[in-house]
């Protein structure tokens, strides 16, 4: 398996690196400028001139915006505003139950507590007792 990643790592960066050079190639290509005519008006494009920077420089900052800012944005009111809204109204539905549950079941709650309470002091007094008892049997050998 480790060589198939290494080998798929390599393709990827050889990819990379002819894609760069390819736009490199393209970027910097010695051919004709293009010219184009719409309704008798020229147009003429080519020479890296300050426009073609400066759309380049625009549509830059547009796209990173758009990934910076829309992107999450998208991503947490699309996604997860719905998963939270969803386990909010769970949650409610739930504790509502429990609440009913627990009003409900309050007479056998206290019940329960007060053989809890019983059983835990009557315990705590047998282990007194059988401590005392042991105490008097070492002083009395």
């Amino acid at each position: 398996m480790k060589t198939l990643f290494k080998i798929l790592f390599i393709g990827t960066a050889l990819m990379v690196l002819a894609a760069m050079f390819g736009g490199f190639a393209l970027l910097h290509h010695h051919g004709s400028d293009m010219h184009i005519v719409v309704n008798d008006e020229e147009l003429f494009l080519g020479g890296n001139g300050l426009g073609d920077w400066l759309g380049a420089s625009i549509g830059l900052f547009v796209a990173s915006a758009v990934c910076v800012v829309v992107l999450p944005l998208v991503l947490l009111l699309g996604v997860a505003l719905p998963l939270l809204l969803v386990l909010g109204v769970m949650g409610v539905v739930i504790a509502s139950l429990l609440g009913v549950g627990a009003l409900l079941g309050s007479p056998l709650i206290l019940l329960g507590l007060l053989v809890f309470i019983v059983l835990r002091n009557r315990s705590r007094a047998n282990a007194h007792v059988s401590a005392q008892a042991q105490s008097a049997r070492s002083t009395a050998a």
